[in-house]
């Protein structure tokens, strides 16, 4: 069973690849589009598109008039995606951090050592 279910539904098979997703409303058509990081020279196609629907519905404006009012909400299942997209992405922010961090601190050792190296070998030219 897919720990992203909704992604599942949608034909997204490799949420590992997921690098970015945008979301505009035109007419009451959300349009989902899901960029992918892929592999040079993969014929694999880097984002895909979804459209989803608004359903109209109509609520209460005003309880003491009962005049209603018109409203277009969201997809449940296009949130259910944006939750499972925006883990995803979170992950991945979270260990591009951690790697960026690791990356500054290696950089930090380099330095560190590249100075100790230079004390030694003064050391050993002044013998």
């Amino acid at each position: 069973m897919s720990s992203f279910p909704t992604l599942s539904e949608m034909g997204i098979n490799n949420p590992g690849e997921i690098e970015r997703y945008s979301l505009n409303t035109t007419n009451n058509i959300d349009v989902l589009r899901i960029f992918y990081r892929r592999k040079k020279g993969s014929l694999l196609p880097t984002s895909k598109r979804f459209e989803f629907g608004r359903a109209k519905q109509s609520i209460v404006a005003d309880s003491g008039t009962e005049k209603s009012e018109l409203v277009h909400p969201i997809s449940p299942f296009l949130q259910n995606a944006i939750k499972e997209l925006d883990g995803i992405i979170s992950t991945k922010k979270s260990n591009i951090e951690h790697a960026k961090l690791v990356k500054q601190e290696l950089q930090d050792l380099h330095r560190d050592i590249a100075s100790r190296l230079i004390y030694i070998d003064s050391l050993i030219d002044d013998m």
